[in-house]
């Protein structure tokens, strides 16, 4: 009997620690593709200022977070559009600049998409 609430205990655990990652990913990913949107309204308007660097320095420190965790793959992919990016609007190239914000958004639901727990990712 003791093993089997065992059993149920860390099951239970490891299902709620799933729970709460997903959601917590959900949280990462959707701040950062609402963010990139202002920066590609901005980039649409003409109206590139700093906002890339800031957000950047923001992607970076967060994604140290989750890059232990989930599969870098695709915050390494984030990481070459980012820095693409950046040069694009250095060298004011706004349709490259573009093109890399649909990269990093669609790397952000891969990220999602990637960690959720359904049984299309089971079996």
């Amino acid at each position: 009997m003791k093993q089997v609430i065992a059993v149920l205990i860390w099951t239970l655990l490891f299902v709620s620690l799933g729970i709460y990652s997903e959601n917590k990913i959900y949280d990462f990913t959707n701040k950062f593709k609402y963010e990139i949107e202002l920066i590609q309204k901005n980039i649409e308007d003409d109206k590139v200022a700093i906002d890339i660097k800031d957000w950047s320095k923001s992607w970076h420190k967060e994604k140290e977070i989750w890059y232990k965790i989930v599969d870098h793959e695709y915050f390494d992919d984030i990481c070459l559009s980012l820095n693409i990016l950046e040069q694009s609007i250095k060298y004011n190239d706004k349709l490259a600049a573009l093109e890399q914000i649909e990269t990093i958004k669609m790397h952000l639901n891969n990220i999602l998409e990637s960690e959720k727990c359904d049984l299309n990712h089971i079996f």
